[in-house]
């Protein structure tokens, strides 16, 4: 990839010498090396534009014209804060609570609890206590990631999950990122890092949730490693604010018989982009990934997957829904990659997408890389409007035009979520689909 199809970016350079003597762990030795080669890499590319494949269908110049300074700690709970955590609470969830309010951890409002076999700790204070320990998520040298090395520039906190073998938690972990008023023109970077150890399992419920007319940028990214006969279960609610700028990253590695699932659902954002890579480097390893994203009035979803099958026997399946109406616009490009060596491999991709009105985009681009000569990989895309004698035939029955078409939307999305086990969680999904078919969202 040549640099030209990068924007240039030296205006996050300057800010980074203007800001790095305020970011945890200045003083840590190794992390502050690391910060200079990632913000230099960085540099040298800048932000990936429209000629950029894995870009095309988002632009990122915008990033260029607000001049996005990092937030400052404001965990303070106050009226506003506590609306935003009571929308994003899941009920009858009991498990453990890191609250970050503006990108920093907020003890106040988290509720960790004690676990024989499990560390869960926020990383800028792994970085006070342990820095030698925190070194070990890090090992990865910058990359051609652009935005990735800009995170790890810039990053204020995180969260670090440590799980050793055979433990399997009970109750799901709750993740809640909140930006409020005062991270207007303001970026929220946080780096996370999560390892659940051979046997174990656990579920992690993740929610980012901000006001509207709020210019901000979150940006996350995680690291997932689900060691051998583990498995980890992860649901997303993006829930941001009609301005805010949303990524979220997440790279996996399974080993043997490892399970990892990830659902997501993206409603909210003026540009918003979801990021799930797993490798699957063990036999035996099962990736699900379900999902489904909701726009209308200039909401942009861009959902991006690359599948890498790299050893033998693993099976994937992805099952994305995309519904846009007046002024909405989406993007779902899933790449599967299955290797030279990676024989009696399954991968399944489903990308559906459906329009509510005529002046919404929905674009697909699924992409299969296969290497190997015997395996069974499929992938289907459709972009449809509702189907007009089902609409009769509802009508018919004496449902109201406005009820069978959210009756019909509701079910084109609930199909994501059927197979989740967890009820309150499944419950939270459809129900924030149902307020955005409302249009309370």
């Amino acid at each position: 990839m040549t640099l030209k199809n990068y924007f240039d970016s030296e205006n996050y350079k300057t800010n980074f010498e203007l800001t790095r003597a305020t970011l945890p762990g200045q003083d840590v030795t190794w992390l502050s090396a690391l910060r200079e080669k990632s913000i230099s890499k960085f540099a040298q590319m800048g932000l990936p534009g429209p000629k950029v494949e894995e870009w095309k269908y988002s632009n990122l110049n915008v990033l260029n014209s607000t001049s996005y300074e990092t937030t400052n700690e404001n965990c303070d709970s106050d009226e506003q804060t506590d609306k935003l955590l009571d929308q994003a609470n899941i009920e009858n969830i009991n498990g453990s609570k890191v609250v970050f309010v503006d990108g920093y951890y907020s003890d106040k409002l988290s509720n960790i609890r004690s676990h024989n076999g499990v560390s869960l700790i926020s990383l800028r204070e792994l970085l006070k206590t342990n820095p030698g320990n925190a070194e070990k998520f890090f090992k990865t040298t910058p990359d051609e990631n652009s935005l990735r090395n800009l995170n790890v520039a810039f990053m204020t906190d995180g969260f670090v999950l440590d799980i050793d073998d055979n433990v399997k938690l009970a109750e799901p972990i709750q993740v809640v990122h909140i930006s409020t008023k005062s991270s207007d023109t303001k970026a929220l970077r946080q780096n996370n890092y999560i390892r659940i150890g051979a046997r174990a399992s656990t579920q992690i419920i993740e929610s980012f949730i901000g006001p509207d007319h709020i210019n901000s940028w979150s940006h996350n990214v995680s690291k997932v490693v689900v060691e051998e006969k583990a498995s980890l279960e992860v649901y997303q609610f993006q829930l941001e604010g009609d301005e805010t700028i949303h990524m979220n990253e997440c790279v996996v590695e399974t080993a043997t018989d490892a399970h990892f699932r990830h659902y997501s659902l993206n409603v909210g954002g003026k540009l918003s982009r979801t990021e799930v890579k797993p490798t699957l480097s063990g036999r035996h390893g099962q990736v699900e990934l379900r999902g489904a994203f909701l726009g209308r009035n200039g909401n942009s979803h861009d959902v991006f997957t690359h599948m890498k099958h790299m050893v033998p026997q693993c099976n994937s399946d992805q099952i994305y829904r995309g519904v846009l109406d007046r002024g909405g616009k989406s993007a779902f490009q899933g790449k599967v990659l299955v290797a030279k060596d990676a024989q009696l491999t399954n991968a399944d991709q489903s990308n559906k997408n459906l329009l509510l009105d005529r002046n919404a985009e929905a674009n697909s681009k699924p992409e299969l890389l296969i290497y190997a000569d015997d395996v069974k990989c499929s992938h289907g895309a459709t972009v449809g409007e509702l189907d007009q004698e089902a609409l009769f035939y509802m009508k018919s029955r004496g449902l109201e035009t406005s009820a069978a078409k959210a009756l019909m939307v509701e079910a084109f999305v609930a199909e994501v979520y059927q197979e989740i086990e967890l009820g309150p969680v499944k419950e939270k999904y459809l129900s924030v689909a149902r307020q955005w078919l409302e249009g309370k969202d």
